[in-house]
């Protein structure tokens, strides 16, 4: 049976299902839900377009789902289902619903760099990024996702690894409900997720387009991404355009909110962080995010989009942090194409720190440095090239820099600038990736990496990355 081309959508990774008037509300079949990694194109048809300016009432809407669902619910007829679709099956009409589907997806890779391992942990931070000489299992992904009756879907992703040191480690990356019949263009979502900002940290890594996460994204919002449990309110405006409104609030303590209230035993700029208790709603960690594309041409969208974080930090319990971002995404793709080749598509994200920071005291309690606000600043910008099924080529190019500081204790002097955290850093990138079909990919990448903190010479490093995916997987975001 031929693959089914992307179905790419303007609207987040998870589904707005109350807007789309479908009754194929939850995730597709394998053989026509599995998609392609985000690099891949969708088909012409399938490009994000004016949203409907009509749609069947919330009654109406409620009274199909409702339907559907209990026809799922209902015992098979004893003759087995037939072993192939009719003729008269087509990849548009409405999926069969579908209460719950699984996928697993393996990412591994193996590289060598001209930097020690030491240092290239360092370099390469992301917890899902290749940190050995040798081979990394990066991520190992299982997947439920479906429905739980007509106004709720269930999403959980249970997430394996192993660290450089050999060890297996298994955490609930992310697993929360959404509804799906909220009026007013509404979509409700609790329980731990990703927090939607920006493009790159929502996503999982088999859909990034490197190896390797960014250097900003590590610094800004750690090795695992930004994620917490809370809640997220989201509204679709009813314009002829799209624009969606993202509000979340979400816990600020743990280890994957870097920047906020994060494990005590870490430093920022030589400030020891502390243990900080939620005193009000001021202590919770807050996003507003807008999102918007258009149509610039047939064979053109632009995606835009700004987001803004504020939330407490643990250097005092006074101090906050802001982050700010701003992203676009362009891409090219003729009406006439071969299952979405050639394509060519340009993702820019620039991002902004502003951190307060408690003063420093030395062993006798005098200040070694007044509080201070530390500004931090970082960008990535990518081009990627489908020239011809399945290949695609690319480049990156990362930038991230932290202000300066220093101050003397009794045991010496620090410097921020010395930091592997906060130092100057710029990397080079280039990718060729190639994927055999939809369940399936193999990426070689080259890094050149300029970093302060390392007094040797600049690091070259190269990797091979493969990827496996069985299982039904939704679609990732256009």
């Amino acid at each position: 049976m031929p693959i089914p081309p992307r179905n790419h959508s303007p609207t987040p990774r998870r589904a707005r299902a109350a807007l789309a008037c479908s009754l194929a509300l939850s995730l597709s079949s394998a053989a026509s839900a599995q998609e392609v990694p985000d690099t891949a194109p969708a088909e012409p048809g399938a490009m994000p377009s004016t949203p409907a300016t009509s749609t069947p009432s919330d009654a109406a809407r409620r009274r199909a789902l409702e339907a559907e669902f209990a026809a799922a619910l209902q015992p098979s007829d004893a003759s087995p289902p037939p072993a192939s679709p009719p003729a008269a099956f087509s990849s548009s009409s409405p999926s069969p619903l579908r209460l719950i589907d699984l996928s697993f997806d393996l990412l591994g890779a193996g590289g060598y760099s001209t930097a020690r391992e030491a240092d290239l942990r360092q370099l390469e931070a992301g917890g899902h990024d290749p940190k050995n000489r040798g081979f990394t299992l990066q991520n190992v992904e299982l997947t439920f996702a479906g429905v739980v009756d007509p106004y709720l879907r269930g999403d959980a992703h249970i997430v394996l690894l192993i660290d450089e040191s050999g060890e297996t480690a298994i955490e609930l990356e992310e697993a929360w409900l959404s509804t799906l019949d909220l009026p007013f263009h509404l979509q409700l979502e609790a329980g731990q997720f990703f927090t939607e900002f920006g493009r790159l940290n929502p996503t999982h890594p088999h859909s990034w387009d490197f190896v390797d996460q960014p250097v900003v994204n590590s610094r800004f919002f750690g090795p695992d991404g930004l994620r917490s449990p809370g809640v997220q309110l989201s509204w679709l405006a009813p314009l002829p355009f799209f624009a969606e409104l993202v509000f979340s609030a979400q816990n600020s303590h743990g280890e994957t909110v870097i920047s906020f209230r994060n494990a005590p035993e870490e430093t920022v700029a030589g400030r020891q962080l502390i243990e900080r208790d939620v005193r009000g709603l001021a202590d919770v960690l807050y996003l507003t995010r807008l999102r918007t594309s258009f149509d610039l041409a047939e064979d053109l969208t632009l995606v835009g989009g700004l987001s803004a974080l504020f939330g407490p930090n643990a250097t005092a319990t006074d101090t906050h942090t802001r982050i700010y971002g701003a992203d676009v995404y362009f891409k090219w793709r003729p009406l006439e194409s071969n299952q979405g080749w050639p394509f060519l598509a340009w993702q820019t994200e620039a991002l902004w720190r502003r951190y307060q920071a408690a003063p420093v005291l030395d062993a006798e309690g005098a200040e070694a440095a007044g509080r201070t606000t530390l500004d931090d600043a970082g960008l990535y910008s990518q081009l990627l090239w489908g020239f011809s099924r399945p290949w695609v080529v690319g480049v990156r190019y990362d930038r991230a820099r932290g202000e300066r500081t220093a101050f003397s204790l009794p045991d010496g002097d620090y410097a921020s600038s010395l930091d592997a955290l906060r130092d100057s850093r710029q990397r080079y990138s280039a990718v060729l990736s190639y994927y055999p079909s939809e369940f399936s990919k193999l990426r070689l990448q080259y890094n050149y990496d300029r970093a302060e903190f390392r007094s040797a010479s600049d690091a070259h490093s190269a990797y091979v990355q493969f990827e496996i995916l069985f299982g039904a997987h939704g679609a990732h975001k256009f």
